[in-house]
């Protein structure tokens, strides 16, 4: 794995093209075919694919990388969650509302109105630590890979989705051509693994009706000792995409401060720089043997 974990920043072509010769080396090695599907006119979308028929369980994990948010934004993170950031515009809206008010009476909170405002600039920086946003995620994929061939298991997909960070463009391309091709079946399980590389325990997100979520939920709390599962209207990540079918998407998360909060903190910033690859093999081990479960 050492040209996945050294190739960090993914956000120009060239970077990404970088990046997937070095999975498409896993995969050879693996013995699997695959191929890389081009999407899109304007922005461009370059997918790898692993070969399956209509295959039973689709895994996805986006490959692209990130910009740098404001340092200030990860505070709100820790306290609100990933899954209530809705809930961050109100407190983020009122606390701006009051600095742009103040900073007519006094200099300290006009320096800070345009401090806060010159912190967005690093939204055009290019994240180049980028460990477990998602590296952790394409790591994954690659170990479950393995597993699969090594227990002779088929009717399994590998999708590493490309612009999930700019809206889900690669994910969603990806659906319409499989649905396009009939290379989906209606009852396809997807799951999607992102952020899988730190944190406290797994969280399963779902964004309508899964009828697997509970018995992915049953197997990764007996393994972790605690797995949360919500459902949200909020587009996380590409699971999203292919929310028609149950998907779900797999994250290990901390506890925000408020209650039902889910924190992954030091994604989108240069402090995302570590994924413990031991939490990433029992995770796959347990997906391995969900999956050998259910195609029996």
């Amino acid at each position: 794995m050492e040209k996945i974990l050294e190739t960090q920043r993914r956000f120009f072509r060239k970077e990404k093209n970088k990046f997937l010769d070095a999975v498409e080396e896993k995969l050879t090695e693996y013995g699997y075919k695959f191929e890389r599907k081009k999407f899109g006119k304007i922005i461009k979308s370059v997918n790898l694919e692993t070969q399956s028929t209509q295959p039973e369980f689709i895994f996805i994990a986006h490959y692209d990388t990130a910009t740098i948010m404001p340092f200030w934004f990860s505070w709100f993170m820790r306290f609100f969650g990933i899954n209530n950031q809705l809930l961050m515009i109100i407190p983020l809206s009122i606390f701006m509302s009051l600095i742009s008010v103040l900073m007519h009476y006094h200099i300290v909170f006009h320096i800070a109105y345009w401090l806060i405002l010159i912190s967005f600039l690093t939204l055009l920086i290019p994240n180049r630590k980028n460990f477990d946003d998602n590296t952790s995620g394409v790591v994954a994929l690659l170990s479950l890979a393995k597993k699969c061939k090594e227990n002779g298991i088929e009717k399994v997909s590998f999708i590493f989705a490309d612009n999930e960070e700019i809206g889900l463009i690669g994910s969603g391309a990806h659906k319409r051509y499989l649905e396009k091709e009939r290379l989906i079946l209606p009852h396809s399980k997807v799951i999607s693994l992102d952020c899988v590389g730190v944190g406290e325990f797994p969280l399963i997100v779902r964004n309508s009706k899964s009828d697997y979520a509970t018995f992915f939920h049953k197997e990764l709390q007996n393994e972790f000792e605690l797995c949360k599962s919500i459902r949200t209207i909020l587009p996380l990540s590409d699971n999203f995409s292919f929310r028609k079918y149950g998907a779900l998407n797999i994250s290990f998360v901390n506890k925000a401060a408020i209650p039902f909060g889910y924190s992954l903190s030091k994604i989108h910033s240069p402090k995302d720089n570590f994924i413990d690859l031991l939490k990433i093999e029992k995770l796959t081990d347990v997906l391995a043997n969900i999956i050998k479960e259910e195609l029996k």
